[in-house]
């Protein structure tokens, strides 16, 4: 062989061995690098897929961030008491009661209550969200480019969502307001497989809160390492707060306990830095904060002093008379909610969802579960104290007389529970525990007043619920879906047909002078109308203007009266549909939208204040879950009422809303096929 091909024969196999060795490193470079995939559905629900939780975490951090990202700082900000230091002095009370409660200090202090596994994901969470930023600084504002999140913001952002319940039940008692009338409805229920047609356990979520704000609703799908977990949480929270895995669903709703006292100081006249307990004077602490404010162009530090008694924070005084008053907040220290919350997310059967509980971190909720065994739970659940029902629970306690202190947390064991009721289901539609199901076995007198209201009665979505769950022995799959958007008018139930009877007889006793052929199309009207909340029902509109003003008059037909001249101020006359009224916005978009409100409430809740002869609604139903659960087979179907994303040139900014409209759920994609078959967009996130 000549000498110009043996070269060219070395060439080549220099060529091969080269990339034999490239070949090599590339296929242990892929084998070793980490990384995690983000898939995005239809309506931009990220489903994200890593070996590892700490990897999911990283990009559910990242993927919460391109939707999100401002009002995720903004939670953050407000946990550190900084938002009037970029958005001016309409924060600034909000500030400084962050700071005087050390919502932050505390998140720091999280060893102890959280463990070392659970905080690195949290750290992970956090990380993502900062790689986001990082790599997006130049198309941010400053105040979010700039800033970093930490695992203690995120800490911080958990404790400060479930202590809010407390500080207004605080704020409720002190103004001397009803604390039983704080907070928003919700609905559950379950449903055991001998009570469905196809074998299934079922179980709905629908927690009814205000569609801005701080409780807004984030959908996502994590599958990790133990973590294989789909549902909501809030924006800037790591881990699923209403969901369901491959074998359990939850949910939860707002209870009645109380979450806090106001105690009353007896100061002493001489010094009133002195308090009086039951074994002598006690000296207040104090604490001196600070707190930037954006004034123009400029900054104006401020400075205030709190002061503390050892039942919390002093939140008024009269010191002519000689009393402060300080607020005791159920929950006050507790950073184990975001532990709890993860080993739900992680939870394989009720055992361990029971020991999840156990660690007391949730200070409320009604908390429901169902699961691929067949198995549905309830516990009235709440992480209070035990206290001396010789004071009113409604009014300030006696700082200073032993017997008003609180003692220890009411063990678990001692909440009012049901497993697996005789009739098959389960429901807490914001009711006592006594009602969720038939013969409970829960008795009221069991139980001190500031837990239950041993006085409550049902209400009407309640009565909804349990009255089609108890009416036949076994549901089809489509039967529950329509109990789920269900807008069945129950006031009219209860108060139409005895009113309708009384109208008739004032019609022809000649009682309406005015607008006698407007009252006649009214009446006729609601005596076709079928008591459902639809967009296209003029009989709801009819209702709901005579309902209004027979609440304030208990007078039936001058409630009609009233009610005929509004709507003919209103809009010229009586044949209005609901969903002309009734509407909902984002954007530049407005569209109908079925259900009632607070005044007259359906399952399917949307409301607001009615104003200037239109109600756009701004809350209610706010993540809509159903879940029918067999093993190997989850079926899952979703709604919130807008979209995934805040950024108003996304597709998913209202994207969601058309189905909100038509009262339709979305199907969720939760097995790998599927969600590769519908995601319309993949980022491959490599890890740190």
């Amino acid at each position: 062989m000549s000498g110009k091909w043996v070269a060219a024969g070395v060439a080549v196999l220099l060529v091969l061995l080269v990339a034999a060795l490239f070949a090599g490193y590339a296929w242990r470079l892929a084998e070793t690098e980490k990384v995690a995939y983000i898939y995005r559905d239809e309506f931009g629900i990220p489903h994200i897929y890593a070996d590892t939780d700490e990897g999911v975490m990283y990009a559910f951090g990242y993927a919460q961030a391109e939707d999100h990202l401002e009002d995720m700082v903004r939670n953050y900000l407000a946990v550190n008491g900084r938002l009037s230091k970029f958005f001016g002095e309409a924060y600034l009370q909000q500030d400084l009661l962050v700071k005087a409660l050390r919502i932050k200090e505390t998140a720091e202090n999280w060893e102890g209550q959280i463990s070392p596994e659970v905080y690195g994901l949290i750290l992970s969470f956090a990380e993502g969200v900062n790689r986001y930023i990082e790599e997006h600084g130049d198309e941010l504002p400053s105040w979010v480019a700039s800033y970093r999140v930490t695992a203690e913001d995120v800490i911080a952002l958990q404790y400060y969502a479930m202590l809010s319940r407390s500080i207004g039940w605080a704020m409720k008692e002190l103004k001397g307001a009803s604390a039983e009338s704080a907070g928003w409805g919700s609905n559950e229920w379950a449903v055991a497989p001998s009570k469905t047609v196809d074998g299934s356990t079922v179980l709905l979520g629908d927690p009814h809160l205000p569609w801005s704000g701080l409780n807004r609703w984030y959908e996502a799908h994590l599958e990790g390492d133990k973590l294989h977990v789909y549902g909501a949480t809030l924006y800037g929270l790591p881990f699923i707060l209403i969901g369901f895995n491959r074998n359990i669903a939850w949910t939860l709703t707002r209870n009645g306990v109380d979450l806090a006292d106001i105690f009353v100081e007896k100061l002493n006249p001489e010094d009133p830095t002195l308090y009086l307990a039951e074994d002598g004077w006690r000296r207040a602490e104090s604490l001196e904060v600070t707190v930037k404010v954006k004034k123009g162009d400029g900054l104006k530090t401020l400075h205030r002093v709190f002061y503390y008694t050892r039942h919390g924070l002093v939140v008024k005084a009269d010191l002519e008379r000689g009393f402060a008053y300080a607020m005791a907040l159920e929950g006050y220290g507790n950073l184990r909610a975001i532990e709890e919350t993860y080993r739900i997310n992680a939870a394989s059967n009720l055992e361990e969802f029971k020991e999840a509980l156990k660690l007391r971190g949730l200070i409320l909720w009604n908390v429901l579960y169902a699961d691929v065994d067949g198995n549905i739970y309830y516990v009235y659940n709440a992480a209070i104290h035990l206290k001396s029902e010789k004071y009113s629970h409604r009014e300030p306690r006696p700082g200073w007389e032993a017997d008003a202190q609180w003692g220890d947390i009411i063990p678990f064991n001692e909440l009012p529970q049901v497993g697996n009721p005789a009739s098959g289901f389960i429901q807490n539609n914001n009711v006592m525990p006594w009602f969720v199901t038939v013969e409970s076995g829960i008795k009221p007198e069991d139980y001190p007043a500031y837990l239950v209201d041993r006085d409550a009665e049902m209400n009407d979505r309640g009565i909804r619920a349990f009255s089609v769950l108890s009416s036949k022995e076994k549901f089809t799959a489509e039967e529950l879906y329509n109990l789920a958007v269900d807008v069945h008018v129950v006031a009219a139930d209860k108060y139409l047909d005895s009113a309708l009877k009384e109208i008739k007889e004032a019609l022809a006793g000649g009682k309406f002078a005015e607008h006698i052929d407007a009252a006649r199309e009214a009446l006729e009207i609601l005596e076709g109308w079928n008591r459902e909340a639809l967009k296209d029902e003029p009989g709801m509109t009819v209702f709901y203007f005579w309902y209004r003003r027979y609440r304030q008059t208990r007078d039936v037909v001058e409630a009609f009266r009233l009610a005929v001249e509004d709507m003919l101020a209103c809009y010229g006359k009586v044949d209005v549909k609901w969903g002309s009224v009734h509407v909902f916005s984002r954007g530049n978009i407005t569209l109908p939208i079925d259900g009632g409100d607070h005044l007259a409430p359906t399952l399917w809740m949307a409301g607001h204040t009615m104003a200037k002869c239109r109600e756009v609604c701004a809350s209610g139903s706010s993540f809509t879950m159903l879940v029918y659960l067999k093993p190997g087979n989850i079926t899952a179907y979703t709604l919130i009422p807008y979209g995934e994303s805040e950024n108003p040139s996304s597709p998913h900014y209202a994207d969601q809303m058309p189905l909100k409209s038509q009262r339709r759920l979305k199907p969720v994609h939760f097995y790998r096929e599927d969600v590769e078959k519908y995601s319309v967009e993949v980022t491959r996130l490599r890890l740190p």
